[in-house]
C-alpha cells in the first residue's frame, strides 16, 4: 500500500511538473499522452502533447515557428511519420494496434498530435511504449494516461526505464 501511494504521488507529481513548466523557456523535457475511448464515436483516442519546438528539432525542422509548420502539408506528414515510429501501443499479447494518424497542431508552446483506432475488444490490457522525443534529449519523460473501463492507470517512461510497460485494468 505504501508502494502504491508513493507511485501515485509521483506519478501527480511529474504531472504538476508538466502543467506548470514555465512557459518561457522550460528545463525539462516532457509529454503527456492520453488515450480513451470516445463515447461519442466509440474511437480510441491518442493524443500526445509535447513542446512544440522540441518536437521540430527532433524531426530536424527549426527554420519556421511549429504554428506555421504545422499548417503544411509537408509539416503535417513529417510529424504523422515520426510520431508512428516512436509511440507503439499493443494488445495483452503483444500484438501492435494499427492507429490512423488524424493531424497535428500547434497551440502557444506545445504541439498536440492525434491518432485513433477502432476502440479495442478487451480492454483489460495493453502495452505503450511511448518514445516520443526519447531518441534526441536523454531526459525526456513521457508519461501515457490510459482511460478504460472507468479506471486511470499511468505509464511512465523516462531515463532508465525506456522499456515497453504493461498496463492491466484488471482488479
Amino acid at each position: 500500500m505504501r508502494k502504491l501511494r508513493l507511485r501515485t504521488w509521483m506519478t501527480v507529481l511529474a504531472g504538476m511538473l508538466l502543467l506548470a513548466a514555465p512557459a518561457s523557456a522550460h528545463r525539462v523535457h516532457a509529454g503527456v499522452t492520453e488515450i480513451s475511448v470516445n463515447p461519442r464515436t466509440g474511437e480510441m483516442e491518442v493524443i500526445h502533447r509535447v513542446y512544440g519546438h522540441d518536437l521540430l528539432e527532433a524531426v530536424g525542422e527549426e527554420s519556421e515557428p511549429a504554428e506555421t509548420w504545422l499548417q503544411t502539408e509537408a509539416g503535417l506528414a513529417a510529424i504523422g511519420e515520426y510520431a508512428a515510429t516512436y509511440f507503439r501501443m499493443g494488445d495483452s499479447a503483444g500484438n501492435l494496434i494499427d492507429l490512423t494518424y488524424i493531424g497535428a497542431e500547434a497551440d502557444g508552446e506545445f504541439a498536440w498530435i492525434y491518432f485513433s483506432a477502432p476502440a479495442p475488444d478487451s480492454q483489460a490490457e495493453f502495452i505503450v511504449d511511448n518514445d516520443l522525443l526519447a531518441d534526441h534529449f536523454d531526459d525526456q519523460v513521457m508519461m501515457t494516461n490510459l482511460r478504460f473501463n472507468s479506471l486511470v492507470r499511468t505509464a511512465m517512461q523516462g531515463p532508465g526505464r525506456r522499456a515497453p510497460v504493461r498496463v492491466s485494468f484488471e482488479r
